[in-house]
């Protein structure tokens, strides 16, 4: 042999060497009668071996490496192979020489002599350990996938836009009420599909297509779908459109799903809330009217009350004197109190238009109805910038008018009550945390005082209806007026929450939103 064909042949198998270290294979041979074997440096490094050094190889020695229960396997199929004279493909475990876990897949053919009998075996070992392991990752993937889309009642489809070729997830065969044996993968799933659905429907879902084909948008719309035995469901699709390296539209990715259940929840739901506003409005309608009625006995009393005390008092002793005057304070309470109910009821069942206007302006109007306190000095208010919001401005003017006359009505002994008002923007966090809508803006009112305080158990229960924390002698009132702050604050779709604590006054915060836009 020339020196240049000694060359041409070291380069073959060097060739031939890279070739099996990049795909990870390995040759050998199996002489039968003899139990040599033979190995390609791919099958020394398949099972951790040097050429140098390694031990003589023989069909036992190999076998040595397989795990057990398959070497039992890959005998019984060899010798099948062998009976028959046909090539076999088998795929097991080994351990290797450093104790690695190996998967291997073998492909054997044989040999045969003039006779026909079997004298070689020749074989090509591949190394699938990686391939095996992201097929059983894929495998276990799918079946998170198929779990998760049953549960969340998905399914998901992909459309070929050229051919209408359309492929789909165990979970649409699910939404159809098809079970795994029921499948078939010969079948055109973009006919299967429309079948299910109802003409009208099947036209809105080609122009539906259409159009997100030409927008380049994803799209979602409400559809029903036909199951298998006939129930009709209620469904969400989305849509979105892939578009190739040209820009041109390719295919469709959308995902179902089914909706039945919520929207029977939403009807159940709005139904719920239409008795309870039926409720709610008798309710309001008996609190005004009752209250109303209640006026007139009550003036009566308050009207004879009044004349038996000028015309009889010499009469009366010193105890009907005290039994008239407790008589008349609480006919006066009672007033107070119908006066706050019907006050109430009017803020809840009113309809007013909503105006934009400064709060400025309208804080200065209450503080005009708390003149006495403050133009005398018996209380010291101070405002701030305040900003432009929609309102109702009666509504507005009345919820600081209240707030105001508290601070005042709960001052310390011989403290001067001090007042601040003043305003804040909520940033997105504070907006994502009190759940407002993120296309609004929304400011904070703070209304700080230095009164009495209260305890920080009592912030929510203070705006319950009649909710009182001390005693009418002490301080006067019908516990209604923050219950009244809320309603104003619920009609403007806004919030106000207080925090205080004992002895050091208290604040009140007043979210509400600059307009009243959806």
């Amino acid at each position: 042999m020339t020196l240049e064909e000694t060359s041409h042949i070291n380069k073959l198998r060097e060739l031939f060497n890279d070739t099996e270290e990049l795909l990870q294979f390995g040759t050998w041979q199996w002489d039968v009668a003899t139990d040599k074997v033979s190995w390609s440096e791919g099958m020394y490094r398949i099972m951790g071996y040097e050429q140098d050094g390694a031990p003589v190889l023989s069909d036992e020695f190999y076998l040595s490496h397989v795990h057990p229960s398959d070497a039992e396997e890959l005998r019984h199929i060899r010798s099948n192979a062998i009976a028959t004279k046909t090539p076999f493909e088998y795929t097991y475990r080994i351990t290797t020489h450093q104790k690695q876990q190996r998967i291997i897949n073998i492909k054997m053919k044989f040999v045969l002599d003039k006779n026909g009998e079997v004298i070689k075996g020749v074989a090509i070992n591949r190394d699938v350990t990686e391939k095996t392991k992201m097929l059983h990752d894929l495998m276990h993937y799918k079946r998170i996938v198929g779990q998760k889309e049953e549960f969340l009642n998905v399914g998901n489809w992909e459309l070929e836009l050229e051919t209408n070729k359309m492929t789909w997830s165990d979970g649409m065969y699910q939404l159809l009420g098809y079970g795994p044996y029921d499948r078939k993968d010969s079948i055109d799933l973009y006919e299967f599909y429309r079948l299910h659905m109802q003409p009208e429907e099947v036209k809105k879902a080609n122009n539906a297509i259409n159009e997100v084909i030409t927008t380049g948008e994803t799209y979602v719309r409400s559809s029903t779908l036909i199951t298998r035995d006939g129930t009709v469901k209620a469904v969400e699709v989305f849509g979105k459109v892939l578009k190739d390296q040209q820009g041109i539209a390719a295919k469709v990715l959308g995902t179902v799903r089914d909706v039945t259940r919520l929207k029977e929840y939403e009807q159940e739901l709005e139904i719920k809330v239409q008795e309870l506003n039926r409720s709610n409005h008798d309710l309001e309608e008996f609190a005004y009217v009752a209250s109303h009625d209640l006026q007139e006995p009550l003036r009566k009393l308050t009207t004879f009350g009044e004349r038996l005390k000028n015309k009889c008092a010499e009469q009366l002793k010193d105890e009907g004197i005290l039994y008239l005057n407790r008589m008349m304070a609480s006919a006066e309470n009672m007033r107070i109190l119908i006066d706050n109910l019907l006050e109430f009821s009017r803020v809840t069942r009113l309809q007013h238009s909503f105006e934009r206007k400064n709060l400025q302006e309208v804080v200065q109007d209450a503080l005009n109805d708390q003149d006495l306190e403050v133009e005398d000095g018996r209380a010291e208010v101070e405002v701030l910038d305040l900003p432009e919001v929609e309102m109702v401005t009666s509504q507005m003017r009345q919820l600081f008018n209240n707030l105001v006359s508290n601070a005042i009505k709960f001052r310390r002994k011989e403290v001067l009550p001090k007042i601040t008002i003043k305003s804040e923007k909520l940033t997105k966090t504070e907006k994502d945390k009190l759940k407002l809508r993120n296309g609004n803006l929304y400011y904070r009112i703070i209304v700080t005082d230095n009164g009495i305080g209260f305890e920080e158990t009592y912030s929510e229960k203070i705006f319950q209806l009649f909710q009182r924390l001390h005693g009418k002698a002490e301080y006067p009132g019908s516990g209604m007026g923050l219950a009244i702050c809320r309603k104003i604050t619920d009609n403007h779709n806004g919030l106000i929450m207080a925090a205080s604590t004992p002895g050091h006054g208290s604040t009140f915060s007043i979210i509400l939103p600059e307009t009243q836009a959806p």
